[in-house]
This record gives structure tokens, sequence and C-alpha cells, in this order.
């Protein structure tokens, strides 16, 4: 089985000078420790599921390297994918080639690679029990941050809000690793905004440091910011044999062609007038839009009419990839029906 290092109390200067120094240190799949005020208890945070997702790893680098306070309990930061992100060019690859998703692999079979590892990490989790865990992701596209957990309570609720102000509450099941989430171990998906944003990285610097020193997690109801919550989000798939395009007009070549500027509308209402893109009748066959159970409801959340897509109701989207690898292999975007 894939082994995660274990490295007790790192320290600041044996780290590298940036993430990417880190990463070469580590080497593989590793877990620092970092001592904290109350040894009884600790904190999960883990990071790098996606090899292209680089906020969680900068926030993890910056606070180990950085003056800091001793933390009120003890955390163990989970770096996961280093050789993914360490392939050339750096923070560019979401998986290895013809391999599984790892964010997809926290469910029976584990017998492969990306499993193994998984499983590795599920040990730890299990070994250690911490009493949270916080998975830091960027989001495929551009867009604003939020988190993602499989239940709307006190205590996914706090840990969502010590980073962002929107929450999405979901019963897909995808295998992902905050799915495992219970009473035991509340588990948070948050998504820090584009890869590529400095704010991204701010975002998950600044949530982490709230999460680690603060000494009780879910005694406080309230936070900075009141949460908008959506629930029950459909995923918007196509066929992996789809041409897929991105561009201000129709592209000839292409099954799906989405507007150039479709990652503006990340977590902003569409009506059912405003154009998504263009699409032809092999395109249209193409497109599913699938709940938890795996029904389609294409037609209640799409239309097309005289080769444009468009909503066939007000929705709220988000996590709109423009990456045509990513919208075939995982998804195009998750949608909500609006209310009213």
């Amino acid at each position: 089985m894939t082994a995660i290092a274990i490295w007790y109390d790192p320290p600041a200067g044996e780290l590298g000078s940036n993430e990417l120094e880190f990463l070469r240190i580590l080497g593989a799949p590793s877990c620092l420790v970092v001592p904290g005020l109350d040894h009884s208890r600790c904190r999960f945070i883990v990071t790098l599921l996606h090899g292209n997702e680089p906020s969680g790893t900068i926030a993890v680098h910056r606070w180990l390297t950085q003056p800091r306070d001793v933390p009120a309990v003890d955390v163990y930061c989970i770096i996961m994918n280093i050789e993914v992100a360490l392939a050339k060019p750096y923070f560019s690859l979401r998986q290895r080639p013809g391999r599984r998703d790892l964010n997809r692999c926290f469910r029976e079979p584990f017998d492969d690679a990306e499993g193994q590892l998984a499983a590795a990490l599920l040990n730890l989790i299990h070994r250690y029990k911490p009493e949270s865990l916080v998975d830091i992701h960027n989001t495929s596209g551009m867009g604003p941050a939020f988190g993602v957990a499989v239940f709307y309570d006190r205590q996914h609720d706090a840990l969502v809000s010590l980073f962002t102000e929107r929450l999405v509450v979901t019963d897909l099941r995808l295998g992902a690793l905050m799915e495992l989430s219970d009473s035991e171990v509340p588990t948070v998906t948050v998504e820090c905004g584009g890869s590529q944003d400095p704010e991204s990285h701010q975002i998950a610097y600044d949530g982490l440091q709230r999460y680690v020193s603060l000494p009780q997690l879910f005694v406080a109801p309230d936070s900075d910011w009141p949460l908008d919550v959506l629930h029950h989000p459909v995923r918007l798939e196509l066929d992996p044999a789809l041409v897929i395009a991105y561009a201000e007009q129709s592209t000839v070549d292409a099954d799906l062609c989405m507007r150039v500027d479709i990652e503006h509308f990340n977590f902003g209402e569409v009506c059912s007038d405003t154009p998504l893109g263009w699409v032809t009748a092999r395109g249209w066959q193409g497109i599913r839009v699938v709940d938890s159970r795996g029904d389609n409801y294409r037609d209640k959340y799409l239309r097309h009419e005289s080769g444009q897509l468009f909503p066939a109701a007000r929705l709220k989207l988000f996590m709109i990839t423009s990456n045509p690898t990513i919208a075939k292999s995982d998804c195009l975007c998750y949608a909500v029906r609006c209310a009213g």
C-alpha cells in the first residue's frame, strides 16, 4: 500500500523557500504534524488531492515557515498528489494521464495506486481520529470561494465559515473525501477560487490560521458572515466523445461551444433567455444533467433553440470550467434551480 510519510514538528528552515522547493523536499505524500497546546485533540488539513490546485500547499507552506503562535490542538497537514503537482509545467495536471481522479477514490475499490493512496489517508484518519478535517482545493475555473459539505448543521457551517460565506450542501456521491463526514469527524471541502488568483491563496491561508488557532471550533454559532447556502446541486456532464470549444461565436467543428465568458456566471443567476453557448444535435444528445440518484434531468435544466443553448429555468451555476479536458472527464459545471 502507498505510504504517507509522517514528519513530526518539522523545522521551518528545512521546508524550502517556496512551495515548489517544499514539495521537492517532501518528494512523496506526506503528513506534517505541528504540536499544539492540547495534545489530546487534533485537526486535519488535507490538500493537493488534485495536482493543479496549489492554494492549499501555498497556505500550508506559508504557515509552517513563518513565525506563528502554537496552535490550539495538534495539527496534521497532509499533502497528497506531490508527484503530479511537480510534473512540468508545475501545477498543471489534475491527475496522472489515464489514471483515476484521486478525489473520486475514497470508496472501494482501493486496488490501484490512487485507491491505495486514498486508503492510506483513510487509515491516518481512523488512527488519529481528528475532531475535524478541512480539504482545501481550487475551483476548476475562475470564480468565488465556497465550501461543500454533505450535511448542513452547526459543525459543518462553522468549518466553512472560517474560509468563506458560501456553502453547497450536496447529496451527490462521487467518492470524494468530504463524503466521509460524520458526527465524529466533520469534514468539508473548501474551494478557494481560481488556481492562478493570489486572492485564492490568501483565502486558504487566512482560513487555515483561523482553523488552527480557535480553542473550540463548534461552540460559537456566530461567524463573520452569514452563509449563502445552496442545496441539492446537479452535475452537467458531457459525453467524452464530444468536441468542446469556448468561443465568442459558434465554432464549426465543435459539438458544444460554450461562450468564452461562461466562467463569469459562477455563483450568479442565469435566466431562461440567457444564451450559454451553441450546440449541435449530437452535442445535445451528449449532455446529461444528473442528480444524486444518477437520473438525467437535462430537459428541466437546459433547452436548445436554433442551435443555441439556454437554461430551461432560472439557475444558479457554479464550478464552471473552461478546461475542456475537465469538462469531459469530470463535469462542465454544477447547478441548482432558483426559487420562485
